[in-house]
């Protein structure tokens, strides 16, 4: 059953608009499904599935196949472009992190952050980029990446402890951050610097660099970050060109974003 995001609206929420972004959340993950499916992981009837469904069709957010199997349907692309239009920042991002995966040769990103998670607006592979669950929309806790860290590294401290409250400290793999003191040391360290890393706390052997992006207050408006294998990306390349071709991405943005 999808994960679903406590606080303190929880009351207020309109069961049958739930329903259907429960039903939506399930044919996101699995890649369509059909109705008995559907019902069965949501512990719903039936019927309560297939009206969501043909509520959903008839507004062109599903399809359904020969096989009565239900799909998203295109109409999100849509809905996906007028969200990411809002975020003034990417459209100066994009540029920058198109460069650096061509400069690195690896995986480059740029991603916000909204309800204590980031997401991914863009991202672009070098010629030597490994595969990686990374697409535009994709969604991860910020404590065990290198953009993560960077944005949680300029929020407020405040904001930064409310995120820990309701989103924990999840273990990704045995280098992962699980304690909170150790969080706000590994923070401070982010901020003296200006750069964050992974070191594989999200995927074994999996590593990165990143580094905020902020507006001339200092608020922070999202993070670039390369990503690669630890065998090509050691300690020297790691914290020495890529550290230095991120620091001159961000510095373009920035000053870019002054005339916007």
């Amino acid at each position: 059953m999808p994960q679903r995001r406590e606080d303190s609206n929880e009351k207020k929420r309109i069961q049958a608009v739930q329903t259907t972004l429960d039903i939506v959340e399930v044919l996101r993950e699995n890649g369509g499904a059909g109705v008995t499916e559907i019902a069965r992981e949501l512990d719903v009837t039936k019927g309560t599935v297939h009206n969501h469904l043909a509520t959903l069709e008839a507004n062109d957010y599903v399809i359904k196949d020969a096989e009565e199997t239900y799909h998203l349907g295109l109409c999100f692309l849509d809905v996906a472009h007028r969200a990411k239009s809002r975020v003034s920042t990417l459209d100066v991002a994009r540029t920058e992190v198109d460069k650096l995966a061509e400069r690195s040769g690896e995986t480059a990103l740029f991603t916000v952050e909204e309800h204590g998670v980031g997401v991914c607006l863009h991202v672009a592979y070098g010629e030597r980029a490994v595969q990686t669950p990374l697409h535009v929309g994709y969604r991860s806790e910020l404590h065990h990446t290198a953009v993560g860290k960077a944005i949680l590294a300029h929020l407020p401290e405040g904001r930064v402890e409310a995120i820990v409250e309701e989103r924990g400290l999840s273990e990704q793999t045995d280098r992962t951050i699980t304690d909170t003191d150790d969080l706000f040391e590994t923070l401070e360290a982010v901020r003296e610097r200006g750069i964050a890393y992974n070191e594989g706390e999200t995927i074994q052997g999996l590593v990165g660099v990143g580094a905020p992006v902020t507006d001339q207050s200092g608020t922070v408006l999202g993070a670039l970050s390369v990503i690669g294998p630890a065998s090509r990306m050691g300690e020297g390349r790691l914290r020495g060109d890529l550290s230095e071709l991120i620091r001159r991405s961000v510095n373009v943005i920035e000053i870019n974003l002054t005339s916007l």
